[in-house]
């Protein structure tokens, strides 16, 4: 019998070379892997030096036991007292182990900007009760969320986008609360119970939510907004909170879609809602 010959395979150049084909010319980039937005830290270096030299930071204990300013979570009890029971779970709050060892950049920001302003506990935007932060995930009983404005308490700075918001916060017991507006005294505009506790928000999540339509900060008149503005916040691109807008009638240039604290009016949960209440008592 013949003997069967055995082809090698032909190398690319010579394939290209028989069948007349000339190198491929495309050049493909590199898959871009980083986020689009980054979150950076601008500590006032004078801020920085000035607390550490008034708060003796490595003579503190708390520094000497946990390595910050920030204490270790005990237990979730105060959690547990607001939140009902089926959302006491890895989905509706920020654990620990959702995220990679050592590439947590969201949380050293937060951890490093608070610790550089000597803020151990955070006041609520809502009620104005302090809420203490943790050095692990979920960070405080509630949530952080960025502002182009100051709601309440210090100008906790950071960067995203290239530009300086504010870091804002929320406690629990809020979030579980009935918000209406002040102007038009409707409800279910915010979507509190949904958030994610113990992370941060990129966007103001108390603007998110309309139900009227924008008017100036100032004077109160209605704001003229494009339509197609209003379109992609309905959307939700809740980052056009951010931008600036000019009034037409008093030219005041400001965040007027940023909502105001004296635009909601916040219920708290009845005593009857509280998952706890009847063991309590």
């Amino acid at each position: 019998m013949p003997r069967k010959q055995h082809f090698l395979p032909e190398s690319c150049d010579e394939f290209r070379k028989r069948s007349g084909s000339t190198a491929s010319t495309k050049k493909w980039g590199k898959r871009e892997t980083q986020p689009q937005f980054e979150l950076r830290c601008c500590v006032n270096p004078e801020i920085l030096k000035k607390n550490v030299e008034n708060h003796w930071y490595f003579e503190d204990e708390t520094v000497r036991q946990n390595g910050s300013v920030f204490s270790r979570r005990e237990n979730f009890n105060n959690l547990l007292s607001v939140i009902p029971l089926s959302k006491f779970n890895g989905i509706h709050i920020k654990m620990e182990d959702d995220c990679p060892q050592g590439g947590d950049d969201v949380r050293l920001c937060i951890l490093k900007t608070l610790g550089a302003h000597n803020l151990r506990e955070v006041q609520c935007v809502g009620c104005t009760k302090a809420i203490p932060v943790y050095d692990r995930y979920p960070l405080i009983d509630g949530v952080f969320f960025l502002s182009p404005v100051v709601r309440y308490g210090p100008p906790v700075e950071v960067l995203y986008d290239q530009r300086r918001c504010y870091i804002q916060q929320l406690c629990a017991r809020c979030l579980f609360s009935e918000w209406q507006c002040s102007n038009c005294g409707r409800d279910q505009w915010f979507s509190g119970k949904a958030l994610i506790l113990g992370t941060l928000y990129f966007y103001d999540v108390i603007s998110a939510g309309r139900c009227c339509p924008p008017s100036c900060s100032m004077c109160r008149a209605p704001l003229l907004v494009p339509e197609n503005i209003l379109q992609q916040l309905n959307q939700g691109n809740f980052n056009l909170v951010n931008e600036c807008f000019t009034c037409a009638a008093c030219g005041c240039r400001q965040y007027h879609l940023a909502r105001g604290n004296e635009e909601v009016r916040i219920i708290p949960p009845s005593p009857l809602d509280d998952p706890f209440a009847a063991i309590a008592n």
